[in-house]
């Protein structure tokens, strides 16, 4: 517990600085160390010890299934809803933060082991639904048209993927530098959380209603279906563990950027990514719980 607490203190204090005279800029500027350096290194780290096998299929599986899950929900949960509001839930809802607050949140539940697990479930679920689904989902309810060669550029030039790769084909740390990627790794957890706060926004506007109804499917529903799923198909092992709090993870910040930025609902969007992060702490950990005692 004690590794939570610590990640609820950065995340306070994120959220605490966004009232200073920080530059605006200054959770822009942690994500780009995230992305080019930390993150790299943490895959660095650990995706050389990936041994694969059947098993691992499903860190790699249940993120698209799941997309799938969620789109269903969207058209039939929210059907009512407006285009645009419709457009934010299709990103918010399938999209989870798998990487800045699940890999500290699922490190501090389960061990370092669990994080080589993550990193498939982040980057060959989450990472590509995003670059492919999400931009696709931007392109077609802002110009009609999916924009292809956006998509393809994003996947090229995303470092932990690039180091992903580099990791399955090759593998080799030279031991000289391994104490070196450990440190840069190290900074995973502070910088990424502290970047959670900054951006975090607590406010719901009158879409208070659909607000509650995502809140629910995102946090709650969809990973309770997948654990059934899980535990009537013998799922009960750490990668099945590790997959599952990945799906219970909040709404991806990035997600609802993209939201803000094409005018998808924007306060609504906000909001499901600052309070889904707040509500996460304690559903996350509670699924936990919940993988171990059911048999």
């Amino acid at each position: 517990m004690g590794q939570i607490y610590f990640i609820i203190l950065l995340l306070s204090f994120g959220y605490i600085l966004q009232f200073t005279k920080l530059p605006k800029n200054t959770s822009h500027i942690l994500n780009q160390i995230v992305i080019y350096v930390s993150f790299p290194a943490t895959v660095l780290l650990h995706a050389p010890k990936i041994e694969f096998s059947t098993n691992l299929l499903l860190p790699i599986i249940t993120p698209w299934v799941v997309l799938l899950l969620s789109i269903l929900f969207v058209f039939v949960v929210f059907r009512e809803a407006e285009t645009k509001t419709k457009a934010a839930l299709l990103l918010l809802i399938p999209l989870g933060n798998t990487s800045f607050l699940g890999f500290p949140l699922i490190e501090s539940i389960l061990g370092k082991e669990s994080l080589q697990y993550a990193i498939l479930y982040d980057q060959l679920g989450s990472f590509l639904i995003l670059a492919i689904y999400g931009t696709a989902v931007v392109s077609v309810y802002t110009h009609g048209v999916v924009n292809t060669k956006a998509i393809v550029k994003k996947i090229a030039l995303f470092p932990p993927f690039i180091v992903l790769i580099y990791s399955f084909f090759i593998g080799y740390v030279p031991n000289i530098i391994t104490p070196l990627v450990e440190i840069l790794a190290s900074t995973l957890t502070p910088f990424a959380i502290v970047s959670v706060g900054l951006s975090m926004k607590l406010r719901i506007d009158e879409h208070r209603a659909i607000f509650t109804k995502a809140i629910l499917v995102k946090l709650i529903l969809i990973p309770l279906i997948v654990l059934v799923i899980f535990k009537l198909l013998g799922f009960d092992d750490l990668v099945a563990q590790t997959t599952l709090l990945e799906v219970a993870m909040p709404s991806m910040i990035t997600a609802g950027v993209l939201a803000i930025n094409a005018n998808f609902a924007p306060k609504l969007s906000a909001s499901l990514v600052g309070y889904g992060i707040l509500f996460s702490l304690v559903t996350v950990p509670l699924f936990s719980k919940l993988f171990e005692l059911i048999n």
